[in-house]
């Protein structure tokens, strides 16, 4: 996705894109699995609205189709765009070659989130999964309510870097190693990014002539927002009075249990990539404080949701 001028870097930067050695083999591997609750909040939000419709929905920042393939079954179309070349070549590939879901089902666009070809007021539901940090979000914002029907939904979603439970140790290690990462982790658009994930997206400001029924849902947080927090570079809070927050601890379906290999590989997913020979003394502290076994791990999750208003400008 694409930061204009307004975060300071051109407006042909993409975040997460093959140019930075993204490899979707290792992603699909190593990054967690979307649960049955991430989708039951999803379309529970959805369903509680009058005048309901499962017409439309449009996956935004699609990547490889990972959510496109669960919105599929629930809507009678689906929007898989994704700004970088190739990713929604890769997408169809996934969808409707390999999950054999009919290629009528879908509309690929190789289209950024502030700029769509998609008809105005088309869309019943917009999802945005670990991908609006990479965007300017007020022209996204914009761009998605004037995409929705009136009454239509929003999701935007994030996970951050997985806790390491019941070993001190070596969470502190983990924490050391994210800290090198931080430093490798320069330049506008990763400030960008880093100041609306370490706030779990509060830097994300619903205007409220477009915007109504805002829900934060925080997954695994423990009722603190430092469950999000990589480094220093941290945004302000643009919650407004009235949005609704929720915590909700104890989604084992966002939990697991994994050893150093697992540990390494899903560093690796993370840009910029690291070479291990660079943290070779921390992944060495990280097996000894581990002794060759595995640790319980658990990600923190934010879940936004919006409704477009009825009379809203856009």
């Amino acid at each position: 996705m694409p930061i204009t001028e307004e975060a300071g870097v051109g407006a042909g930067e993409f975040g997460f894109s093959a140019n930075q050695g993204v490899h979707w083999n290792e992603y699909l591997i190593y990054r967690p699995t979307y649960p049955a609750s991430f989708f039951s909040h999803i379309y529970h939000y959805h369903s509680t609205k009058p005048q309901i419709a499962w017409s439309t929905a449009h996956d935004v920042g699609a990547g490889c189709g990972v959510v496109s393939a669960q919105l599929a079954p629930r809507f009678t179309r689906v929007i898989v765009s994704d700004p970088n070349d190739g990713y929604v070549v890769l997408a169809r590939k996934a969808l409707v070659d390999e999950l054999h879901i009919s290629e009528s089902k879908f509309v690929f666009l190789e289209e950024s989130a502030e700029e769509s070809s998609v008809e105005s007021g088309t869309v019943d539901l917009i999802t945005a999964c670990e991908c609006i940090h990479w965007t300017n979000t007020t022209a996204s914002l914009q761009e998605f309510c004037r995409q929705l029907k009136p009454g239509g939904t929003l999701v935007l979603t994030h996970y951050g870097v997985p806790q390491i439970l019941d070993n001190d140790l070596a969470q502190k290690i983990w924490k050391d190693i994210w800290g090198v990462h931080s430093t490798k982790a320069k330049g506008a658009l990763f400030d960008h990014a880093f100041r609306l994930c370490n706030t779990a997206l509060e830097g994300i400001e619903f205007p409220k002539a477009e915007w109504e029924t805002v829900k934060r849902i925080y997954i695994n947080a423990h009722e603190k927002l430092e469950s999000f927090v990589f480094n220093d570079r941290i945004g302000e809070s643009r919650v407004r009075d009235g949005e609704e927050k929720v915590w909700e601890d104890g989604d084992e379906q966002w939990c697991d249990v994994q050893g150093i290999d697992w540990l390494k590989g899903y560093f690796g997913t993370w840009m910029p990539r690291i070479p291990e020979p660079e943290i070779r003394g921390l992944w060495h502290n990280m097996e000894l404080a581990l002794k060759g076994e595995k640790v319980r791990i658990e990600f923190p999750v934010v879940m936004v949701f919006a409704t477009k208003a009825q009379h809203s400008p856009c």
